[in-house]
């Protein structure tokens, strides 16, 4: 009886967390189009600019392998992003044939005063945390995250 219940509970739990990630996604969509709109960025220009940002520089092929993103579409992206200031493309030091696309610091100011309230927001919510929840909190997040890629991966390939 307590197994059947267990698993009714963690079932409800399980939508209670789905629904959760729903609303989080939607609400950090609503602050990153609000962030866009201040640095004239769309979007998808604001999520490359993030994927730059996280990963270091990176070729155009990483970013194409990274997001999955057509390289046409990529290509808009960057020349947007590098026309604003905010990335810069150099030659590869291995390979001047290439070229590496890194994010410039110069902008970096007005991007963290955009997205400050919410840092700070959520560095006042990990402090009601320990350590040992936080590592929970941590680990469940990567890996949804690192499932939403597969899941995007595998939808790609049924194009």
């Amino acid at each position: 009886m307590s197994t059947e219940r267990n698993s009714r509970t963690v079932g409800k739990l399980t939508k209670e967390i789905q629904a959760a990630l729903r609303e989080m996604t939607g609400r950090l969509h609503q602050l990153n189009g609000a962030v866009g709109f201040h640095l004239d960025l769309q979007a998808s220009d604001l999520e490359m600019l993030d994927e730059i940002g996280r990963l270091g520089p990176l070729s155009p092929r990483d970013l194409v392998a990274s997001t999955g993103i057509h390289p046409a579409t990529l290509t808009g992206i960057l020349d947007r992003l590098e026309q604003g200031g905010f990335i810069s493309r150099s030659p590869d030091p291995t390979d001047r044939r290439k070229v590496r696309i890194g994010t410039r610091y110069e902008k970096a100011g007005e991007i963290l005063r955009l997205y400050g309230p919410m840092n700070r927001t959520l560095a006042k919510l990990c402090s009601g945390y320990t350590l040992s929840e936080l590592e929970v909190i941590r680990s469940f997040l990567e890996e949804v995250g690192h499932a939403a890629g597969r899941a995007g991966a595998a939808a790609r390939s049924d194009e």
